[in-house]
């Protein structure tokens, strides 16, 4: 199947990728997941402090949006209610957006991908609060119906992921869901094949980079940002992520 062209980047955009803003939960497995809601707002006032400019993981990929001499692009995956209660108001005062990415099948539930894991439940967000985000400028992708490794499932299976969240999305948000994160940054030439085939217009990876214009559409790097990313090695990633590949 055809590749999407190159995008076109210059300068490099930095795509961060987050996951929970709050205290680890007790007994969680994955307590650096959580980024505190003060040090989340600090690299907040890093990024606006140094002439960095927000923009959606879609303006990445639009050619008809002139981008700031600065970008960045912010990222939650898996849509943790968290996200309302801290992330969110957070954003809002900068009206500054972000992308997050749903589990299809958990909108208004629970993690059940990471209980089966044996890890605690933690909620997910609801469509009314999903909705309201989003009336404040906020972008929704999906990451599949049920957050599996995609490259263990048949391709019918994986079809099914990756084409009915993105239905089910849009069909809950009342509008087209165009983005797309592959679960646990797990994906192949033949799952990213599948993802353009359902229509997605750009999809993230977990590999460590700043996005550049020579990075497929339907496989863009992001920067993992982690609990301990006080704002020292916060800047150092993002001075990393920069470098790499140039």
């Amino acid at each position: 199947m055809t590749k999407e062209p190159p995008i076109p980047i210059e300068p490099p955009i930095p795509i961060l990728l987050y996951h929970k803003i709050g205290r680890p939960a007790r007994g969680s497995r994955l307590p650096g997941q959580c980024v505190s809601p003060r040090l989340f707002r600090r690299h907040l006032a890093y990024l606006s402090r140094y002439g960095y400019e927000c923009i959606s993981l879609l303006d990445v990929v639009r050619m008809d949006r002139a981008r700031p001499r600065r970008p960045v692009v912010l990222t939650f995956d898996d849509g943790y209610r968290c996200l309302y209660e801290h992330a969110f108001p957070a954003l809002a005062e900068l009206a500054w957006t972000a992308t997050v990415f749903l589990v299809a099948d958990g909108l208004g539930g629970t993690n059940t991908w990471e209980q089966a894991a044996g890890d605690v439940e933690e909620p997910l967000l609801s469509l009314a609060e999903i909705q309201e985000m989003r009336a404040a400028g906020l972008e929704f992708g999906s990451h599949t119906r049920s957050h599996p490794r995609l490259t263990e499932l048949s391709e019918a299976e994986a079809r099914a992921e990756i084409a009915d969240s993105r239905a089910r999305i849009a069909d809950a948000l009342g509008a087209p869901c165009d983005t797309f994160a592959y679960p646990y940054g797990d994906w192949n030439p033949q799952v990213r094949d599948l993802v353009e085939e359902a229509g997605y217009q750009a999809a993230c990876t977990t590999h460590r980079a700043a996005a550049r214009r020579t990075d497929d559409a339907l496989a863009l790097p992001r920067i993992n940002i982690r609990r301990y990313n006080i704002l020292p090695r916060f800047a150092y990633k993002l001075w990393r992520a920069g470098r790499a590949g140039s």
